[in-house]
This record gives structure tokens, sequence and C-alpha cells, in this order.
């Protein structure tokens, strides 16, 4: 789209030159600059337009300009019309995602599993993200159009060139357009909202349905005569068509992954001892020392272990299973990754020569076996749980596998702890841990006797898999720190490096910290992952779950994820090193060179500081994505509250303001206040420091300044007055005595000559006159010592005169 401006043939220059619509050619210029500083605009295009509206083309006409990279309505590539069709596509292509998982949901054949409802959980995410980010963009095109819309006007011109109203007319169309996608986007990511909630309460309710759905007790005939009924659909699952036709295969698979890992642990435990990972075996006297000093090896062979059995699972599955084995396959591919973990991490614990051996033998004899049993209850457990949404088995024929996975699982965890109790290193939390477990195996008995078999296989699938998670956790957690505390080291490999950059070991060590904190909270995110699959341990559902995590959600129009969490808190870290090494400049770079004192110096610094965490605060809030309508219940709620409660805190803080503008009170002037008198240290949002002589510091609400009387000594220069009041006899000669005063004033270094010192005669009473020794200081804070030695000097003179002085 193009502008013309034609000049009229019987002007000297051109229209464009005056009148309105060189008002507009130079507001579209300073609109595309500014859309160029704000970094909306590309470079060029944005220079190109700016110089395409000031000045006609050396190949157009005289009598016509032309504009069409400034335009947002154009098609150069810039404008809406050019995103239009690719944000309605996206916004229609959310549409039908919305209008699938709403007739999902609905349907009345068929029941929504838990699988399912994760399906359409991430589907819904995704288009919740996708509107937000619509949204977002839509609303940038919005504000670019209302500013060409208010430079246009909202009418007609008198005289106004056709062109410029053909230009407010498509604007207008713009916007129009935009508004309405925006309404769109905005209803489809509430619409968004509200499926993800209804599928949040359909999962709740088919747990619980789950938990309390009671079946046929196994002490009741009709259990076991509905097992026998059964037989011909158990057995289509295993033939040609049937989910386990490939059964054969899968468990040659399973054996030679679990027996790869047997095998090959020792060899790569082996060969990380001499590639030179530290390995301590344990004494009688020193298990723990010897666990923490082996931990990266024990980490590193279970995560070698890891690569190794999912290396040799989809092998195996490549080479003789079709389509890897179908879903049961890609299950057990999920899950032998953990389970090489496992059984990696406990052999250099529980094996012949690990640090359990010489320790105590008869730990490691109570524990042998349990890294294997625990992998291969992991494997069973997905499996069973793959096996019930594939519905590959008869329900009776489920329930009983389920049966048997829960009574055997409680019985192994009471046998552990049975065998730990009788150990003098485990007796502080055996006998506890025995108790839970017997407790455990008690309710798994009798809910499987009353029928309850889902709550008990899922009751001892998640405390199975949240135990394993939590062992995990805590080895990468330990890991983690160890590696961090080698490589931060004062001889460390980071810490050689880095202190030559100029940081300190200090500094290195905080960074350890950090970074060991940074890593706690994710392995707890990803113990919370793990908690949330109510039992399963498949590596894809933790991975979602943890993303899920990262991406998070949209509550009340403000986006809440651990991403925003995390660029809030780097933006925060960032923001603080910035200001405090711009305030380090401007006070030993810049203030220098300029005339400005003390308490205005600091003014700026104060001002400058709070300016700049506002506008961190403000940026933290744009990145959640609240705006004011987000922000009208807090500002409810402060009114309220400083209502009743904070009248002082903001009273405190408009007069710091008011103490940062006017400078009543500076820093580094000596003031009196309620009695007291002390220095200016610091002014502060809320209160001012005052160092008093003694060394001590009050603190003094910034009200107070506002609203009471201040005495500022310093105010109106550095310099000082101090006045001493006399008694003197009628007998002693009044010049003689003003003399005096004056000679004793006048050998004072810090009383200065100009203006002179004055004696004065204030009163004269029956026995004595009394005189008023003025003096001016070169420093009001010398006032106390000056006032000291004058004092001393008098009497000295006085007393040398044989005349008898008092002070009044």
């Amino acid at each position: 789209m193009t502008k013309r401006l034609v000049a009229p043939a019987s002007s000297d220059s051109p229209r464009w030159r005056s009148g309105p619509a060189f008002g507009h050619a130079l507001g579209c210029v300073f609109l595309a600059l500014g859309l160029l500083c704000a970094g909306l605009l590309p470079a060029q295009p944005a220079l190109a337009a700016a110089q395409t509206t000031a000045q006609p083309s050396k190949d157009a006409p005289k009598d016509s300009v032309k504009d069409t990279s400034s335009d947002p309505g154009s098609n150069s590539g810039l404008g809406w019309n050019a995103v239009s069709a690719s944000i309605d596509h996206q916004l229609d292509d959310s549409a039908t995602v919305l209008r699938q998982v709403f007739a999902t949901l609905n349907r009345k054949d068929a029941n929504t599993g838990n699988s399912e409802l994760d399906d359409l959980s991430s589907q819904v995410q995704k288009v919740q993200q996708n509107t937000q980010d619509a949204v977002t963009q839509i609303q940038s095109y919005d504000s670019i159009t209302e500013s060409f819309l208010k430079i246009l006007g909202p009418k007609a011109a008198e005289n106004e060139d056709p062109s410029v109203t053909a230009q407010r007319q498509r604007m207008q169309q713009n916007s129009q357009s935009i508004k309405s996608a925006l309404m769109r986007a905005k209803l489809y990511n509430l619409q968004a909202q509200q499926l993800n909630t209804a599928i949040n309460a359909r999962r709740t309710r088919l747990q619980h349905a789950a938990l309390s759905e009671r079946t046929v007790s196994p002490l009741a005939p009709r259990f076991w005569n509905t097992l026998l009924t059964e037989r011909a659909e158990n057995r289509y699952s295993l033939h040609a068509g049937g989910v386990l036709s490939d059964w054969l295969y899968l468990l040659i698979g399973c054996a030679i992954t679990f027996a790869a890992i047997g095998l090959s642990s020792p060899l790569i435990l082996r060969l990380l001892k001499r590639c030179g990972a530290h390995f301590r075996p344990a004494t009688e006297d020193s298990v723990k020392e010897a666990l923490s000093s082996s931990i990266i090896a024990i980490t590193l062979n279970g995560a070698l272990e890891a690569l190794m059995a999912t290396l040799v699972w989809f092998i195996w599955a490549a080479a003789a299973l079709p389509d890897g084995g179908g879903p049961i396959g890609a299950i057990i591919g999920e899950t032998v990754p953990v389970c090489g973990f496992i059984i990696g991490a406990g052999l250099p614990i529980f094996g012949r020569s690990g640090v359990l051996a010489q320790g105590n033998p008869g730990e490691r004899k109570a524990l042998r076996g349990v890294d294997w049993i625990l992998a291969v209850s992991i494997l069973l457990l997905d499996l069973l749980r793959a096996f019930q949404a594939q519905d590959a088995f008869g329900q009776t024929l489920q329930l009983l596998l389920e049966i048997v996975f829960s009574i055997a699982i409680a019985v192994c965890a009471v046998d552990t702890f049975r065998r730990l109790c009788n150990q003098n290193d485990t007796r502080g939390f055996a006998p506890s841990a025995l108790g839970v477990s017997s407790l455990l195996l008690a309710v798994t008995v009798i809910s499987i006797l009353l029928g309850y078999v889902a709550f008990a296989f899922t009751l001892n699938g998640w405390l199975l898999s949240l135990g394993t998670g939590v062992a995990i956790v805590t080895l990468l957690g330990l890991c983690w720190r160890d590696v961090l505390d080698r490589l931060f080291s004062e001889n460390g490999f980071f810490s050689r490096r880095l202190v030559l950059l100029g940081l300190t070991q200090r500094r290195l060590s905080q960074i350890s910290v950090i970074l060991s904190g940074l890593g706690n909270v994710l392995l707890l995110l990803l113990l919370f992952s793990i908690a949330q699959t109510d039992g399963s341990f498949s590596v894809a559902d933790i991975t979602n779950r943890l993303w899920l995590l990262f991406v998070g959600n949209t509550i009340h129009g403000v986006k809440i994820s651990l991403d925003t969490v995390v660029l809030a808190i780097v933006l925060v870290v960032a923001a603080y090193y910035a200001i405090r090494q711009t305030r380090a400049w401007i006070r030993d770079r810049f203030f220098p060179t300029t005339r400005l004192d003390i308490g205005s110096r600091t003014s700026i610094l104060s001002i400058f500081t709070y300016c700049s965490w506002i506008m961190v605060g403000l940026g933290i809030l744009s990145i959640a994505g609240v705006s004011v309508q987000n922000l009208t219940w807090v500002v409810s709620a402060l009114s309220v509250g400083v209502g009743f409660g904070l009248q002082s805190i903001v009273q405190n803080f408009v007069s710091g303001v008011i103490l940062l503008a006017e400078r009543p009170v500076r820093v580094g002037d000596m003031v009196e206040i309620a009695g007291t008198r002390g220095d200016v240290k610091r002014i502060s949002i809320r209160a001012t420091d005052i160092g008093l002589s003694d060394g001590s510091i009050m603190i003094v609400p910034n009200s107070q300044f506002i609203t009471t009387s201040i005495k500022n000594a310093t105010l109106s220069g550095a310099t000082g007055v101090l006045t001493l009041t006399f008694k003197i006899p009628l007998t002693t000669d009044p010049e003689k005595a003003k003399t005096m005063l004056l000679e004793v004033a006048a050998h004072r270094d810090e009383v200065l000559s100009a203006p002179s010192p004055k004696v004065r005669v204030s009163a004269i009473a029956g026995d004595s006159l009394t005189m008023t020794l003025s003096v001016a200081l070169i420093s009001a804070r010398d006032g106390g010592s000056v006032q000291d030695a004058i004092l001393f000097d008098v009497f000295r003179r006085f007393h040398a005169e044989d005349v008898a002085i008092t002070t009044a």
C-alpha cells in the first residue's frame, strides 16, 4: 500500500512541507524511529520507511511521496495483513483441537482412561501456550495500530489529502480485524483453561473410583470360576494379533538385557577404577566415609549400566521384534534404563568387593539382592500397568497378577527390614521401618480379602516407585554435591583456572553452594514428577510431567511456570550486579568530575537505585504476564491494608521521597531532633540513620523530619557559630574583660577571623555583669571541642589576672 500526498501546482513549495499532511508524515517518521528504538521493526526497513516518508524518491514524481513500510496494514512483510493469515490459521487449529478434546471428554460410548486423559491434557496445554503467544503478538500489533490512528486522527481534517483518508480507513479496518483476532485468542485461551480444569477433575474422579472399586474377593469361589472361564480371552493375547503375541521374544529380550547388566557391571566398575574413579572399600569404622568418597564412582557405574541396558534392549527389539514389540516393548524400553541404573549403582555397594563387603558383612548380607529385586519389581509394575491399559488379559487374571505383586512387594519389605533390625548400624531406623512395612502388609492383605485389589496394588506400586525415586534422587544429589566440591575446592580443576581470572576462593565457594542448591531443586522437582505418576516409573511419563512443571499453566491470566520463575531469579541476580556496578561507576568515576556535594550525590544514587529496582520489578511482572487487571485484587488488598495498619509505612515512604527530592536534610548534615544531635549517615526510603557522638546509630522514621521541627546546623553552610555567656564582678573593668575574651578567641585556630569574634554586654545585675562571646567556627562539628578549649583558656587568663569569672 502506498500513500500519495499531492502538491498543488500553484504553490512555490510542495504541499508536503506544510499543513496537516506534513504533520502526518512527520508523525510517521517519529513513529518509525520509535518502533526502531523499541525493537518492534527491523533496522533497515524502519530507516527506509523514515527516509521515504521524509523526502520523495528521485525516480518518483515531485508531487508524490510513498510510504509502505511504516503502514502496519500493508503487505510489505511488516504489517498486520502479512501475519493475520498465519494467526487465523493458528487460531483455527486451536479451535479444532479444543472441539476434539471437548468431544472426547463428552462421548458416551467409551470410558476415558488415564493415558488418554494425559494425552488430552498435553494437547490442551499446547493450545494454552499457543493462544497465550498469539495474544501477546496480537496485542503488539494492536498498540501499533492505535498509535497510527492517534497520529492520523479519528476524523478527516479539512482539505485532507485523499490518500491520508484512505490510509485512516485501512487502519480502522485493521484495528477491527486485530481486535476480533485478539478476542478469539483470549476466548480460546479461556476455553483451554476450562478444559484443563475439567480434565484434572475427570482424572481425580477416575483415581478415586479406581481406589474405591470393589471386586470379587479371592476367597470367594466365584473368583476362581471366573478365572477359568476367561481362559480363551487370556490366550488370545498370546496368539497372533494379540498384544503379547511376541511374548517369548519379549521375555528373551528382558533376560538378555538383565544378563548384560549383570555381566558388564563388574567390567565397567573395573574400567572406572583404571580411569581414575575413586573407589574406597569400607572398614568397620568408616562405612559412611567410604560411601561418601565413592559416590561419584557409584553414580557413574549406574549411569553407564543404564546406557548399556538401553542399547542392548533396543538392539534386540530392532533385530528380533516387529514394530519394536508394540506398546509392551515400548514400556520395557522406557523402564530398562532405570533398572540398569539401580543394578549398576547397587553393585559397588552390595557386591562382593563393594563398600559393605569389609565394613559390615552382616548388613551386606541383609541387603544382598535388594538392587535386583527392586529393578525387577519396577519392571513388573510398569508391565502390569501396561497390561491393564492394553486389556491384555481378562479382568480376573489381571486382578490375580496385581494381588500376587502387591503381596510380594509387602512381604519383601517386611523381610528386608526384619534382617536389618539385627544390625548395629541400622537399629536406629530399621524397627520403625519394620513397623511401617508390617502395617503395609496388613493393609494389603485386608484390602485384597475385602475385594479392594486396586487400592492395594496402587498403594504398593506408589510406595515402591516413590521409595525408588527417593533413593535415586538422593544418590544423584550426593554425587552432584561431591562433584562441585571437587571442582571448586581450593585445588580443584576450575578453581585453579578461575582464580587466575580474578575470582576469589570465597566467591567460588558461593558459586558452588548456588549450583548445589539449583541441582537440589531440580532433583526435588524430579521426585515430585515421580510421585505424580501414581506408581508408574516410565521415563517418558516422568519426563512429560517434569516438562509440564517447566512449561506451567496460566491461572487467571498469569503464567505460572518454573521457567518463568527461573528467568525472574536470573533477572534479579543480573540486575543486582548491573545496578551495583553502575552505582560504583557513578560514585567513583562520574561524581569526582562534578561539583555536587555529598548530600546531592547520595540522593542521586538512592533515586537511581529505587528507580532501577522498580524497572526490574515491572520487567518481572511483564515476563509473568501480569497486567493491571491482574493486579486489581492486590491494589484492593493494599487499600484495605493502608486503611487499617499501613498508614505509618506509607507516610514514611512518602516522607522519604520528599527528603530525597527537596533535600532539607542531606547526608553529612548535623541535625538536632528531639534534643538529640548527630550527623546524618544515610537516608533510605523508610528511615534515616543519624550517627551520635558515642558511636551509636539512631534510626529515625522519615515522617519525623516532615512533621516535627528539626535543627540543621549545616544546611546553610559548613561553618558554625558558638556563643558563650560569662558573669564577671562589677569591680572588673568591662573593657579589659572584653579585650581578654577577644584575645582568647583570636588564639584559637578553629575560630574564623571573618566574621570577627564579638563580645556584648547582655545584662547587668547587682553584683555581676553578663557578657556574651560569639565566634564563627570553621566547622559546626567542632563546637564541643572548641567550647571546652575556650572555657579552659578563659579560666586560665582571668585566673592569672585574679578576676573571678563564671559561666551563665
